[in-house]
């Protein structure tokens, strides 16, 4: 099987790879460029996405604007989705 084209980065996102994470028993936290980040709700995340979450996946991230909520805070975060084409939503901040 050919290896899958990185998905292009939506407007508004930035690219980041992940460095760590810590498993909990119904969530993760990830490190990345230096930052923690808690909440990410292991029983909302589509199927098989949860251990495609891993140091060294890519991940994009949106953040709030003073328009949109606490500017700088996370409003968004996907993965590539490890079976299908396209992005795997795993954290919006409604």
């Amino acid at each position: 099987m050919p290896a899958r084209l990185p998905e292009p980065t939506p407007e508004g996102y930035r690219r980041h790879v992940i460095a760590a994470v810590t498993r909990h028993d119904d969530s993760l936290t990830i490190e990345y460029d230096g930052r923690i980040f808690g909440g990410i709700i292991l029983a909302e995340l589509p199927p098989g996405v949860a251990e495609s979450i891993a140091p060294g996946t890519e991940v994009i991230i949106r953040t709030h604007t003073a328009e949109t909520g606490n500017p700088g805070t996370v409003a968004h975060m996907l993965v590539p989705h490890p079976s299908e084409a396209g992005w795997a939503e795993i954290y919006e901040d409604y």
